[in-house]
Formats: structure tokens, C-alpha cells, sequence
């Protein structure tokens, strides 16, 4: 059946003191194969849903790898080998990484993460460009094609193990450290390993800049769905370093109902993270995270005015409508996890019983709203069955 849950945030806002930067835009803008992804309109299904706009960042063209992890992966990846060079990581260019120094001190290096799928293959795609190397490692009940998807970029070892997502990132840690040139490159930050985290963060950012300069009004919702939290980390430290506060969007962060832990930590209400326990379930694969990053962590609580969950069958009918849009809008493929912001706002806009909750959002026929599709067809035979054999448009 059919659910989701809404949460207004027990925080209070505070915005982070940031520096104007263009770090990460200086970096993609130098990178050859690098341009924007399309942001959708849905012009036609705003309308029927009686708001001003609904746009979708596609994210499934982003550098070839049918994900958005391509942004941060490349850009933490480049800083990394750019502090073991000496190079200057603020002012980084591409065609630094390319002088012959540089990329034989990146052919002895090899980059080492846990990843339910997505973040893996944004590794592996990074390191076949920066000339160096991958090691991944999947959590139990990681689907093959997903392994196969990595394991096809210039070879990488990739092997699903027995454990969870939280203990398979604790095996890959335990494998770095035993290699004097490895490096961790996880998109999740602990006590005292927040750096590289950070910069998977910051280069999220590059998104924001680029759906600012093409949506046609300032948004005033955005739903960001989150797994361990550095995409919606990235993407609001993005808005607040591109808006004033008075500007900024009503943030909803969006989770499946089996694997919300940042639900569960807004709930408690105490400021502090909280891990659900034991081996969690979602189809959502890339949203199956028990513990929020503690990176990213502070900057959501302290930013984001509502938490939500869904429920399976509510993110297959957001997939369904991307996948099969009202005549004369624009078709998005995306996948279990890249759905999910999008079906949580569709559900409470299309659902004649959510009436409150489109109140407490505050939305209405002024809205102009921003999703993000962080991924397409992934696992291309679940998407078939879902949004084809099952589609109820």
C-alpha cells in the first residue's frame, strides 16, 4: 500500500559562513569531456497538478555513466592526486593532472570503496581517466549488473561481499591501510576521515550551478533524496553559497520507509546521528545507507525544513509517470534511487487525501519546484518490469 510520511525539522535554520568560490566550476570547465545535463520541464504535468513548475535535473547523462556520481567522484579523485603532487587544489585545472609528473605519480596509486552500485562505477570511471586505479567493494544483496557495470571499466576488481553497507565500508578500510599507496575515496565521513568526503561534497555543487543558470524561475522547493547524504549535502551548500537566505528553497530530504536514518535522527530531535540497525532492505539500492555521514550530516540538519519517507510502490509510480510523461513533456529514465524526490512530491501533489501536507510544505500554484534524477536505468530489468510491464499510465 501506498505511504509516505512528512516531518518538519526540529532544528533551526542556520546557514554555514562560506566564501564565494568557483573552485568547482573552474575545475569541470577545464575537464575536455565535460558539459551540462539537461534540466526537464514538465510543463504539462505542473499544470494538471496545479503548480507553477516541476524540473527535473537529469542526471543520467553525466560523463557516460548513467549517474550523477560522476561530478564528485572526479573532483575529490582529481584534489586527491593533486595534494600528493604539490599542486594547488583551490586553483586546480585539468590539464595540471595531465603533465607526465602527475600521472605517474597517479599510476601508483589506487583508490579503494564500499558502494551499493553508483558510486563504484563514478570511481572506476574516474580513475580510467586520471590514469590510476579502483578497487570496490559491494555490500550483500548488491545486484550483479550493477558489479558487471564497474567491472567493465578498464578492469576494475570489484567483489559483493556478506556484510552490510556500514561493515563492507569497514573491510574496505581495513584493506587501504594495508596498501602504502592506497587511498580511501568513500562518499560517507567518520571521525577523523572528513576531508575526502568533503571534496566528493563540493563537487556536487557543480549541479546547482548549473540548474540556477537553466531553470527559468528561482525554486522554491527542492527534494533531495539521500543515502548517506552527500548529494543533498552538496547540492545545499551549493544553493547557500549561490542564494541569499531569504531565497533560499524550502529543502525536503526524501528516504525510503525501510532505510531512513536521517528521518530517524530528526525524529530523536537531540542534533545527533543515529544508525538504524541490522541487514536493511530497498529497492532504492543507492539510498540503502544506516548511518548519516558526518560530514554531511550537520549541514542537513541545519538547513533542511522537512524530512520524508516513501514507500516502494509510490517511488515505482514516480518512475512510471518520468518514464511515461503527459503528452508533450519530456521523458526522464530514471531508476529505483533517481526517482525518488520526484515520487514522494508527485504522491502528495496527485493524492486528493494529502491535502495537509501540501499545506505544511507549502505548496501551491506559485511553486516552482526542483527534483533530481540522480540515475537512469541501472538495473535495466527492473526498470523494464516497473515502468513498462507495470505501468499504471
Amino acid at each position: 500500500m501506498k505511504n509516505i510520511q512528512l516531518l518538519k525539522s526540529p532544528f533551526s535554520f542556520k546557514a554555514p559562513e562560506l566564501k564565494d568560490d568557483h573552485e568547482v566550476e573552474t575545475f569541470f570547465n577545464s575537464v575536455p569531456y565535460y558539459k551540462p545535463t539537461e534540466l526537464k520541464e514538465l510543463t504539462n504535468l505542473a499544470k494538471q497538478l496545479n503548480v507553477a513548475e516541476i524540473a527535473v535535473k537529469d542526471e543520467s547523462s553525466r560523463f557516460g555513466i548513467n549517474s550523477f556520481k560522476g561530478a564528485g567522484g572526479l573532483y575529490a579523485m582529481a584534489c586527491c592526486i593533486a595534494e600528493k603532487a604539490g599542486l594547488d587544489v583551490e586553483k586546480l585545472t585539468y590539464d595540471e593532472l595531465m603533465k607526465p609528473e602527475v600521472k605517474k605519480l597517479a599510476e601508483e596509486i589506487t583508490f579503494y570503496t564500499a558502494t551499493d552500485g553508483n558510486h563504484g562505477r563514478g570511481i572506476a570511471w574516474a580513475a580510467s581517466k586520471l590514469g590510476t586505479h579502483a578497487v570496490i567493494k559491494m555490500p550483500k544483496g548488491s545486484k550483479e549488473i550493477r558489479a558487471d557495470h564497474i567491472r567493465k571499466i578498464q578492469n576494475t576488481e570489484v567483489e559483493i561481499t556478506d556484510k552490510n553497507y556500514d561493515n563492507t565500508v569497514k573491510e574496505v578500510k581495513e584493506l587501504c591501510e594495508k596498501d602504502p599507496n592506497g587511498i580511501m575515496i568513500q562518499d560517507t565521513a567518520w571521525e577523523g576521515y572528513e576531508k575526502i568526503p568533503g571534496w566528493i561534497i563540493k563537487g556536487y555543487g557543480l549541479i546547482v550551478d548549473e540548474f540556477l543558470h537553466q531553470i527559468k524561475e528561482k525554486p522554491t522547493h527542492i527534494f533531495l533524496q539521500a543515502g548517506v547524504g552527500s548529494l543533498a549535502a552538496g547540492i545545499i551548500l551549493g544553493l547557500e553559497e549561490r542564494m541569499k537566505p531569504e531565497e533560499l528553497p524550502v529543502i525536503t530530504i526524501v528516504e525510503p520507509e525501510t532505510v531512513a536514518c536521517y528521518y530517524l535522527s530528526a525524529q530523536k530531535g537531540d542534533g545527533k546521528r543515529h544508525h538504524l540497525e541490522g541487514l536493511t532492505k530497498t529497492m532504492m539500492a543507492g539510498l540503502n545507507c544506516q548511518t548519516p555521514s558526518i560530514t554531511a550530516w550537520p549541514i542537513i540538519r541545519d538547513s533542511a525544513k522537512f524530512y520524508g519517507t516513501l514507500s516502494e510502490d509510490v517511488d515505482a509510480e514516480g518512475m512510471a509517470r518520468l518514464g511515461h510523461p503527459l503528452d508533450g513533456d519530456p521523458k526522464v529514465v530514471s531508476g529505483e534511487s533517481g526517482a525518488a524526490g520526484f515520487a514522494y512530491v508527485y504522491e502528495i501533489l496527485s493524492n486528493p487525501d494529502l491535502g495537509k501536507e501540501r499545506t505544511e510544505l507549502g505548496l501551491d500554484q506559485n511553486s516552482s519546484i526542483v527534483v533530481l534524477s540522480t540515475e537512469g536505468d541501472t538495473d535495466p530489468d527492473n526498470y523494464h518490469r516497473i515502468v513498462d510491464e507495470n505501468n499504471p499510465f
